[in-house]
């Protein structure tokens, strides 16, 4: 019995598919980015909020944050062509799992779209706040697509 308990460990890890493992890193590499850029960006904003200037910096960490993610998932899709040989293709609930988390991603990108395009009209917003949600909606908007795969898949 004992042996038997050894071989086929009920831990999450072996239990979930190589496309939900796969989304799972995606999560981790986006959630990572997108923390990077919040710690390094709010320092920057009360310079950017009493001056109304981008503060010195800030397009370089917006584009190292988006360089990083980019990168990362090439690197992570170069693996996964070569892992997807032996692992099998998605199930039919993990592409319903995915068209569902998009509708999500969807409603989330079109919230930040909208709230940067708003902010224009706002007085007390700076260009800083807008580049900041125009960002911030395409990263959390991802950050909801893969969270909500893999709720869907899990399903």
């Amino acid at each position: 019995m004992n042996q038997q308990a050894l071989n086929q460990p009920e831990n999450g890890l072996n239990n979930i598919s190589f496309q939900q493992k796969s989304t799972a890193l995606s999560l981790v590499i986006t959630g990572s980015a997108t923390a990077y850029y919040i710690a390094n960006m709010w320092p920057m904003r009360p310079i950017a909020l009493a001056n109304d200037i981008i503060p010195a910096g800030y397009g370089n960490l917006l584009l190292t944050t988006m360089g990083l993610i980019i990168l990362a998932e090439i690197i992570l899709q170069i693996v996964l062509v070569f892992g997807a040989g032996s692992a099998p293709g998605a199930l039919a609930h993990e592409k319903q799992a995915a068209l569902k988390a998009r509708r999500n991603a969807y409603g989330v990108l079109a919230f930040g779209a909208l709230a940067a395009i708003g902010s224009v009209f706002l007085e007390e917003l700076t260009p800083f706040c807008t580049a900041n949600l125009a960002f911030l909606g395409l990263a959390f908007a991802e950050i909801v697509k893969f969270a909500s795969q893999l709720f869907y898949g899990r399903r």
